[in-house]
């Protein structure tokens, strides 16, 4: 369930009046958050939508807001530079695939959490960090910080998500990494196509899980 509550983190992110929010982007920051949140709880609570179709909508959302390629070069690390053209291109369609299924999944019946953004500060990559509390019921709050940073035309897209200080861009690139220098990329390649299908994406499990 704990993927279930980051891809609720990834697409409804309220900001509320009081909001402490990095004067610089704050119009930005504020207009992108509400824009999310405002499109996702559109979708969680239409009644006259299929599951399978709230589904779809959630994962174009994930899909916009999301700057998938950036995150899945990175999370390759040395891995992308020494891959082949066809490599790299099969490598994005089943990272794209895995990821948005991996936070995506199951999120069409969860509508019970409430959400909190506390502060937008800047952070290192030029970018803002968006710290947002998670309240469960019958379960401990949850803080979760996202960063969020311009891209040349495309505007604001989120590249990292971090529960409870675990950057889930730098655990992805360790697992991946000791993937491929044990198994091999095309053997990653094949995981991520393989995840995407399976049940065990969005339970949490990394892309060479049992």
């Amino acid at each position: 369930m704990r993927a279930v509550f980051i891809a609720l983190l990834f697409v409804v992110c309220l900001i509320s009046p009081g909001t402490e929010v990095h004067a610089a982007g704050k119009d930005q920051v504020t207009a992108f958050a509400n824009d999310l949140g405002n499109k996702a709880i559109a979708v969680l609570t239409d009644k006259t939508l299929s599951k399978e179709a709230k589904h779809a909508k959630l994962e174009a959302l994930f899909m916009q807001s999301v700057d998938i390629d950036w995150i899945g070069k990175f999370v390759l690390g040395r891995y992308w530079r020494g891959a082949t053209d066809t490599q790299k291109h099969q490598y994005l369609i089943n990272y794209r695939t895995f990821l948005i299924k991996h936070y995506t999944s199951n999120l069409v019946d969860f509508t019970d959490a409430n959400f909190q953004v506390t502060k937008v500060v800047p952070d290192d990559s030029g970018g803002d960090r968006v710290t947002v509390l998670l309240k469960r019921p019958q379960a401990e709050d949850t803080v979760v910080d996202y960063t969020v940073r311009q891209k040349e035309g495309s505007g604001l897209k989120v590249y990292d998500i971090a529960v409870e200080g675990v950057s889930m861009i730098t655990t992805q690139r360790s697992e991946f990494n000791s993937v491929v220098s044990q198994k091999g990329l095309d053997y990653l390649i094949a995981q991520l196509d393989a995840r995407s299908n399976s049940e065990a994406v969005g339970s949490g499990q990394g892309a060479d899980s049992q």
